[in-house]
């Protein structure tokens, strides 16, 4: 199993910086609109994170979420790093932007203070490279020195037990050892993360029908209003229409005007006047086209 540290600077572009526990760099990543999700997996995709990292204080909640994924530490600086230091840090190293660079720094710096007791570790001759990557991880995730030791030979312990079992024996009663338990807390706390984070996905998602909803209640509102509006523009046009054929029919006939008599409607407010004289300007003797006189009529409203 590989062990890692994983530097994270968050934001809408998220960058991601990996070492290894001898503190040699294995990539540099940068993410855009691909969220926590898509960090975890790039993470996920070089190895079993001891340790996460970022360079400010206090450490970003996105942050916060990707080291409880991961069921790991999270280190941040007492102070937010200086971009001069961050420079330095990363003098040398192929970042491609200033994310991939802080995450990088992120990462060095969280080396850097543990670094001697990873070195310790290295000098211990006796212990394959194995053991000595199993012991900085559990030191890494907040065991003492003693505590990771203890689990390192239960778990050598139990592969032995299982290694010289009769094949044909019945089986014994497994007794989980404490490192066991730990792994299935940090198994239940993973998939507790995960359930977080589809429940985040969700209310996102019901954020954003909710917001279409009222978008489309709004726009069936307004084109309710606007009919409305239409059918009374249309009924004020024909009543002056009324009203104008009647005076130029009298005027012909010499008759003294008797005014019609009106078909009852719901009161509306009267147009404007520069709206009618547009529309009774071009009224004509033959077919009038009151559509065009509405027209005409709602842009005097906006003049």
């Amino acid at each position: 199993m590989t062990y890692i540290i994983a530097g994270i600077d968050p934001g809408a572009t998220v960058g991601i910086a990996i070492l290894d526990l001898q503190g040699k760099r294995i990539a540099l990543r940068s993410t855009a609109g691909g969220g926590i999700g898509e960090a975890v997996r790039i993470i996920e995709s070089f190895g079993t994170p001891s340790l996460i990292a970022t360079d400010v204080t206090p450490p970003p909640e996105t942050a916060q979420k990707i080291a409880s994924y991961f069921s790991c530490r999270l280190f941040y600086p007492r102070q937010n790093v200086r971009e001069e230091e961050k420079r330095e840090i990363a003098r040398g190293s192929p970042v491609q932007n200033n994310h991939e660079r802080d995450a990088y720094a992120a990462c060095v710096l969280a080396y850097r203070s543990h670094a001697n007791k990873l070195r310790q570790i290295d000098a211990l001759a006796e212990l394959s490279q194995d053991d000595k990557d199993r012991i900085k991880h559990l030191l890494l995730r907040g065991y003492h020195l003693k505590d990771a030791f203890a689990s390192l030979e239960e778990q050598a312990e139990e592969d032995g037990r299982q290694a010289g079992q009769h094949p044909h024996a019945p089986p014994t009663a497994h007794v989980p050892s404490l490192e066991e338990l730990r792994s299935r807390v940090s198994s239940l706390a993973r998939e507790n993360a995960n359930l977080k984070l589809l429940v985040e996905r969700l209310e996102d998602e019901k954020q954003q029908l909710s917001s279409r909803l009222a978008l489309l209640q709004n726009e069936m509102r307004r084109s309710i209003l606007q009919d409305s509006e239409l059918r009374r523009l249309k009924w004020q046009l024909q009543q002056s229409l009324e009203r104008f054929s009647w005076k130029k029919q009298a005027k012909k006939k010499g008759a003294p005007p008797q005014k019609p008599q009106a078909v009852p409607q719901k009161q509306h407010h009267a147009p404007s006047k520069h709206g009618m004289k547009n529309s009774l300007n071009n009224l004509g003797e033959g077919s009038i086209d009151i559509e065009k006189l509405v027209a005409e009529y709602r842009k005097g409203r906006k003049q």
